[in-house]
């Protein structure tokens, strides 16, 4: 299994993953990479129009392999 690391945020702060978590391919990354978005979500998101957070995955060389991100739009209908 290779290892890959899981660095979140916002667009005021990120946080760099030192340690990283091993996955046995792109499917599990993306699982693992999706649980971090939703976790990041309950901690972080606040009721704010324009908030966005991400998640971005690097493999064992330092590549950018995969970002999900998530962006809170509020818009009156009225």
């Amino acid at each position: 299994m290779a290892r890959f690391f899981f660095d979140s945020g916002d667009r005021d702060l990120v946080l760099q993953d030192e340690i990283g978590v091993e996955c046995a391919g792109i499917e599990e990354v993306r699982r693992a990479g999706f649980e971090g978005l939703v976790d990041l979500t309950r901690d972080a998101l606040k009721s704010v129009d324009g908030q966005q957070l991400f998640v971005e995955v690097r493999d064992e060389n330092g590549d950018k392999i995969l970002r999900l991100s998530l962006s809170l739009q509020i818009r009156s209908l009225r």
